[in-house]
């Protein structure tokens, strides 16, 4: 039988305790729930995927992705990995609505089939770099002493950007920048406003911030993700590029968010698009000269992988948002499986 031949699949639950409590402009989570996904090939290769629950999307559960993932395994079984395309193609036409699962399943697949033939995922998808320099995100939290604190260890690790969650008040926000700050002082922010500004909010929050000298590199999704007249409102009079997330989850719609002038960068998750889908929008970004950011959800290290190989096997990624696995309690056994290496905000191979 041929080694690449998907001889089994299997799904298992993966939870996760947050260190602080993880709140943005969308609710709170204390801990995460995702779904894993492993590959196992007739050669004996083995590839993980791993699909995270979301705050943004209610319909992303555990037992939602569980079963999608399910189906698609057992609908692979016996196929050959290196139809992979084909295989994915299939499982987005099947479980487009759970867009983590396709996701999971395709970085099993490949990441098996990298195994089976002797290299990593990076160097499957281009070999670019084999280190990273990452941010780190501090939550939308009401108490400025968690706030100044975690920026503090933050900047003690070595981390010299940090991403802010924002999109409450303009008070609440400004409060949140300067304990970061405090905590912080040397650090780069980059804003995320996950769909919770108005577009004048989030150019009014915008230069309230940089008015008090901080060095702003970055303001993401700052409006609802289905307002692209209000993205474009705000990316023309911005001084620093304004990253479409939610907004785009496929090649389609970043070149409508592009043809709209509705975002001057663009941030590419897996859990949104997958790894296939991904590439595809990073090659109209770059094709329109757009910087990319890559971003993930609440993947364990272990389920952070895929998206590290993409940064590094690619080097496309102006702005690294991974650190998914630095906000998790530490979980030993997802850090010595997850095939990669974290010194602080250092990541590599």
């Amino acid at each position: 039988m041929t080694r690449t031949v998907i001889r089994a699949g299997s799904v298992a639950l993966v939870r996760a305790r947050l260190r602080r409590p993880f709140v943005t402009a969308l609710g709170t989570r204390h801990f995460t729930e995702n779904v894993a996904a492993t590959v196992t090939l007739s050669g004996g290769a083995r590839g993980y995927g791993e699909a995270s629950t979301s705050l943004a999307m209610k319909t992303l559960t555990a037992p939602a992705l569980s079963r999608a993932l399910a189906r698609l395994l057992r609908g692979a079984q016996g196929r050959d990995a290196r139809d992979w395309r084909a295989l994915v193609d299939r499982a987005w036409t099947l479980s487009a609505d759970l867009p983590p699962a396709v996701a999971a399943f395709e970085s099993a697949l490949l990441s098996a089939l990298a195994a089976e033939s002797g290299v990593t995922l990076a160097g499957l998808l281009g070999g670019a770099r084999t280190k990273l320099e990452t941010d780190v995100t501090l939550s939308a939290w009401n108490d400025p002493r968690l706030t100044e604190e975690a920026a503090a260890e933050a900047a003690r690790d070595g981390f010299k950007t940090l991403k802010l969650k924002v999109g409450g008040t303009l008070e609440d926000d400004l409060a949140r920048v300067r304990a970061a700050r405090r905590g912080a002082p040397r650090a780069r922010l980059l804003l995320d406003g996950n769909q919770g500004l108005t577009p004048r909010g989030a150019l009014a929050l915008l230069d309230a911030v940089m008015k008090e000298g901080a060095t702003v590199d970055l303001l993401e999704q700052p409006v609802r993700k289905d307002d692209l007249a209000g993205m474009a409102f705000v990316a023309r009079r911005s001084p620093v590029p304004v990253a479409a997330d939610e907004s785009v989850a496929t090649p389609a719609q970043a070149a409508r968010v592009l043809e709209m002038g509705a975002a001057t960068a663009i941030n590419i998750k897996l859990a949104k698009s997958g790894l296939s889908r991904g590439l595809e929008i990073a090659a109209v970004a770059r094709a329109a000269g757009v910087p990319l950011m890559i971003g993930c959800m609440a993947e364990t290290a272990r389920g952070l992988a895929a998206s590290v190989h993409l940064a590094l096997g690619t080097g496309f990624f102006r702005f690294v948002d991974l650190d998914s696995d630095v906000l998790l309690a530490a979980d030993p056994a997802a850090r010595r499986a997850a095939g990669w290496t974290r010194r602080g905000p250092r990541i590599g191979l």
